[in-house]
């Protein structure tokens, strides 16, 4: 990705945060970027395109920073609870500054839901690579790596607060590192 590209996905992320997904326009993204309009519909053709890369992108910079932070850890729970930190709760720490987050996140699951679904099973896999390494006799690493990203990903839905979500995502790791240790 060019650094053009680059900055107007930045650019994007900050305006759709601001104003929503509905309220946003091509022109306050183009304003945002400092870049003619032109030439970002010359780059994406509509909003829904510029929400899609800027989505994939931020999926992409996630896989790299945890992937990056996981290097030199060798305790499991330690790994999980980076994960958290740098995905989901990142992401809920971001979203409560939008006026409307509902709108939000309805919108980048009706427009993104290509690119979610496959960051889904790339965080699916290297969880479920990551059990499997810890505990080779388990019977269905796959589901269990699939299960811990969509419960991570899914407790930002019902938490009222940031407090609230670290709870439960420290008993998710409980509950998966019981699992682990059963077999």
């Amino acid at each position: 990705m060019n650094t053009r590209d680059a900055n107007i996905l930045d650019a994007a992320g900050r305006v759709f945060m601001q104003y929503g997904i509905s309220r946003t326009t091509m022109n306050d993204i183009a304003l945002e970027a400092g870049v003619a309009r032109q030439t970002l519909y010359n780059a994406y053709p509509n909003k829904e395109e510029v929400l899609r890369a800027a989505a994939r992108k931020s999926i992409d910079e996630s896989l790299v920073e945890v992937a990056a932070a996981w290097e030199g850890l060798n305790d499991i729970e330690e790994k999980l609870r980076v994960f958290n930190e740098i995905v989901p709760l990142k992401w809920f720490d971001m979203v409560q500054t939008s006026p409307d987050i509902a709108e939000l996140v309805d919108g980048l699951h009706r427009v993104a839901k290509e690119e979610m679904a496959a960051a889904a099973e790339v965080w699916g896999q290297r969880f479920s690579e990551l059990f499997a390494a810890h505990n080779p006799d388990l019977k269905d690493p796959d589901d269990l790596g699939a299960y811990y990203y969509a419960a991570a990903i899914n407790t930002k839905y019902s938490a009222e607060n940031r407090g609230v979500m670290e709870m439960r995502l420290r008993m998710l790791i409980a509950s998966v590192m019981a699992l682990l240790s059963s077999g």
